[in-house]
């Protein structure tokens, strides 16, 4: 099918709405003229469009963050510092859905570090130095509950839930300097359904975590040297049956014979079926392995910006987009936000964010979409990494538009058989399905919903009805609900009916 369907490239301007902080983006679109019958990619090349502000968190670090989708809160963890140079950890839970207070928080001894929360949103853990705090959440509020035992840490810890287990990272060490090497842990908590605690491996050096669907699970070390070439892990959670509470699925060294950089780890995501394992390497920028065995997989995805160092990935849990955080100078842009499946050719959405009110850089680790993949959040930070916004990003606005144009009317007698004809205009590529026009007829108060339309080949629609038998203004409203890689569209036709002797029209939109 034509993409009507397009005539030639043009630029749109859509709105991207944060939901949260009240962030705005303005977003330009390339898009390519197509021929009959042929998917037409957008190859125009990616404008790359300024955030708008964001909401600035009150901590002056960040740790990790996580996304309750039950509870509809981000959660983040960090330090925050006070006027008089004290500081103090504070987990702080900001809403974006459901019911209750905006910002939810809680205040703990620092340094705080990680944050994890339970699959139904009941619980959130939280990353002390010699315990994992945790609290109970329920509308807004956060209740104390007794803290979970675990190693000392002195160095950071990272927490996942995965597998139905929370795991964590231990690393008792004196000073900063001595967490290159001193010698660490992954520990896991004790369920209250017998599942017992204890250390599940060691490390040598700095450790991540990453969780993914069906229990899986990422341990990444970080390099001790430029030369050094640590190796990537995955396994799977069990029941622990066997006494192996993790299946080993396979390892990853970014190069085996010594001769070029290892792996420099900044992030790692799973896609949504778990058979993709993005790394956001310091080297390489996005590297993609197999979530199920490790090996090297081709990247088919656009890379950040030639210069961008990359800090973040993140896959939508519904599958349908992946983004790529970058820390970038001047107008470069800091994030690809692109459809998770790479066949789909349509150019990126490419957002900067250079703003005192915006921050200059997404942070590590600083990505993750709500469950629904209708929004994806973002930290970002200030080149000292001394202040932080929260950014939220509908996905939506990544979608090619849609327009419902040139839309005529023949004569509008009352009671008499109404002919419309209009056109459905898409960008970029071929529809997913053969679409259709939604029709709505408002007659004062009456609303009549009358069946769809199909939308031609070339992209022509004809609508048919007969007129209520009234003079007076009839309302037609024609929807198209948007598709895989459409965004939806609306257009109004206003009609003022006339008796049958009368053969004046008029076409008010």
């Amino acid at each position: 099918m034509r993409n009507t369907l397009g005539r030639g490239s043009r630029l749109t301007t859509v709105l991207l709405a944060g939901a949260l902080a009240g962030s705005a983006l303005t977003a330009v679109t390339g898009t390519a003229s197509a021929t009959p019958g042929a998917a037409a990619p957008d190859t125009a090349a990616a404008a790359v469009v300024p955030s708008g502000p964001g909401m600035e968190l009150s901590a002056a670090s960040f740790t990790q963050m996580t996304v309750d989708d039950v509870g509809q809160r981000v959660w983040i963890a960090g330090d925050r510092v006070y006027p008089d140079g004290s500081r103090d950890g504070e987990v702080v839970g900001v809403l974006y859905g459901g019911v209750g207070r905006a910002v939810a928080s809680a205040h703990m001894a620092a340094p705080l570090s990680g944050v994890a929360v339970e699959p139904d949103g009941s619980k959130v853990y939280a990353g002390q130095s010699d315990h994992i705090a945790t609290y109970s959440h329920y509308s807004g509020s956060l209740y104390p509950l007794d803290p979970i035992p675990a190693p000392a840490d002195g160095c950071g810890r990272e927490l996942v839930h995965t597998g139905g287990r929370l795991f964590f990272t231990s690393r008792p060490a004196a000073s900063p300097e001595g967490c290159a090497d001193a010698l660490g842990s992954v520990g896991v908590a004790a369920t209250a359904e017998g599942g017992k605690a204890g250390e599940v491996m060691y490390s040598s050096t700095p450790i991540h975590l990453e969780g993914g669907p069906g229990g899986l699970l990422v341990t990444a070390p970080e390099r001790w040297s430029p030369t050094a070439d640590p190796d990537l892990g995955i396994y799977r959670v069990t029941d622990g049956a066997d006494g192996n509470l993790l299946e080993f699925l396979g390892e990853r060294r970014f190069t085996e014979d010594g001769t070029d950089r290892g792996m420099d780890f900044r992030d790692a995501d799973f896609s949504a079926d778990g058979s993709v394992l993005a790394v956001a390497d310091g080297v390489r920028g996005t590297v993609l392995l197999g979530g199920q065995d490790a090996r090297f997989l081709e990247n088919h995805y656009a890379p950040l910006p030639e210069g961008v160092a990359p800090t973040a990935v993140a896959f939508s849990p519904d599958g349908k987009w992946f983004a790529q955080g970058g820390a970038a100078s001047g107008d470069a842009a800091d994030l690809t936000l692109a459809f998770a499946d790479p066949s789909v050719e349509r150019q990126p959405l490419r957002i900067s964010f250079e703003d005192e009110a915006a921050g200059h850089r997404v942070v590590p680790r600083g990505m993750e979409f709500s469950g629904d993949g209708q929004q994806l959040f973002v930290v970002t930070s200030n080149q000292e990494g001394t202040r932080f916004w929260l950014h939220t990003i509908q996905t939506r606005e990544a979608l090619a538009p849609s327009r419902i144009v040139d839309v005529t009317h023949g004569p509008a007698v009352a009671g008499g058989p109404f002919r419309v004809t209009g056109r459905l205009d898409l960008d970029g590529l071929a529809p997913t399905e053969a679409p259709r026009i939604t029709v709505q007829r408002l007659n004062g108060l009456e609303v009549a919903d009358l069946p769809s339309v199909p939308v031609a080949e070339d992209g022509t629609f004809v609508l048919e009805d007969v007129l209520p038998d009234r003079v007076g203004d009839v309302h037609y409203v024609l929807g198209y609900a948007g598709d895989e890689v459409h965004y939806r569209s609306e257009h109004w036709l206003v009609v003022e009916t006339v008796k049958a002797s009368s053969t004046v029209t008029r076409d008010g939109r």
